[in-house]
């Protein structure tokens, strides 16, 4: 029997590794030898019970220090030496720009994973620059660029930060269907649900002053909140502004939990009215695969998960009054064509975004580059 290969995978974050990427790491570790090397910012003990291996690593993500950023890059050459990887795949900025570095000169072979464009690319500045020319130098050598959507695609060859050759979409990182599945009815009480993190441009502000447009109109309306303060973040809500809307009795915060799912069914529609430079919004994906109707706004990714008038509505980036209007629409339709709208999301979800063609993508790939 041969000896099993051995695939990396590699990011900034566990805690996001985990909760978007265990399902594909768990399927992969039946046929290869499975390492994810983060961060150790979470409880990591579940990849000993599936027999994934750990390799904490240190990853100054919001930092501009280019001695941290240099460590690091020394840190990932030492391990891709030491380990000799058949594969790796690279997600978020810094692990795809100096794990990208690292591969091509030690001669592994590796797919970067852009799962959104983030502040990076927001404003026209010397970050934008200087991180356009890390990206054409990091992917001059690699197997391929994936990404969640075909605008990052599409803005990523238009700046000839790669070339057309090497890209390709796939979609989402996907959604279990199976897991994210609802068993209970629509909720008798109104509740909207903004899930994600407590970032302004994910639209918590926008979302909290739209609540309070429309209390006076729908009293019995119920605004809710789920998700971190990241209080590390320069774009995260301040906890004593969050206190200050919660003592208002404008909205509820639920704070963190490890599972999302008896929020989404207490919901009757989910709202993300982010203008952040998103890949797919997994909160998105969840929702709509538990049935539950969604605003979001047109931008980047999150049209990509919601179809206007079919699975939910779509607003304007950063407008409160197109906000407002989407969530009054929505109150105004009949339980009947919620529940449609519910189970439209959900078909849309087995069609596009299911786990498995995600999967199934990996695999291929691997199959192709080390067979």
């Amino acid at each position: 029997m041969s000896e099993r290969k051995k695939i990396a995978f590699v990011g900034n974050s566990a805690l996001t590794m985990l909760n978007f990427r265990l399902g594909v790491m768990t399927e992969l570790n039946k046929e290869y030898d499975v390492v994810m090397i983060t961060p150790e910012d979470c409880d990591v003990s579940v990849l000993k019970q599936l027999g994934i291996r750990f390799i904490p690593v240190i990853v100054d993500c919001k930092g501009r220090n280019p001695f941290r950023d240099l460590s690091f890059l020394h840190m990932l050459r030492q391990i891709y030496h030491r380990e000799q990887f058949d594969f790796v795949f690279h997600y978020t900025i810094k692990p795809i720009l100096y794990g990208a570095l690292s591969a091509s000169k030690l001669g592994i072979r590796h797919i970067e994973v852009v799962t959104g464009l983030g502040y990076s690319f927001i404003k026209r500045n010397w970050l934008y620059y200087l991180s356009c020319v890390m990206h054409r130098l990091a992917l001059r050598k690699t197997d391929g660029v994936w990404f969640l959507n075909q605008d990052d695609c599409d803005a990523f060859v238009k700046w000839k930060l790669v070339q057309q050759k090497y890209v390709h979409v796939i979609h989402g990182e996907g959604v279990n269907t199976s897991y994210f599945q609802s068993h209970q009815p629509m909720p008798d009480t109104f509740t909207f649900l903004h899930c994600g993190r407590m970032l302004r441009s994910k639209g918590v502000a926008l979302y909290v002053q739209a609540a309070e447009r429309l209390r006076g109109e729908f009293p019995q309306v119920h605004f809710q909140l789920l998700g971190p303060l990241d209080a590390q973040n320069p774009d995260a809500i301040d906890p004593i502004e969050m206190e200050t809307w919660v003592r208002s009795g404008v909205v509820e915060y639920l704070g963190v939990t490890k599972d999302v799912r008896p929020y989404l069914e207490r919901c009757s529609c989910m709202v993300l009215p982010s203008y952040y430079m998103e890949g797919v919004p997994r909160s998105l994906m969840e929702a709509a695969s538990m049935e539950r109707p969604i605003i979001a706004t047109d931008s980047v990714g999150c049209k990509d998960v919601v179809l206007d008038g079919v699975n939910g509505i779509l607003c304007e980036k950063r407008s409160l009054h197109s906000l407002v209007d989407a969530m009054r629409k929505m109150l105004s339709l009949s339980d009947e064509q919620r529940i449609k709208m519910g189970k439209d999301g959900r078909e849309l979800m087995l069609r596009k975004f299911d786990e498995q063609i995600v999967l199934r993508e990996y695999a291929s790939t691997l199959h192709n580059a080390l067979n």
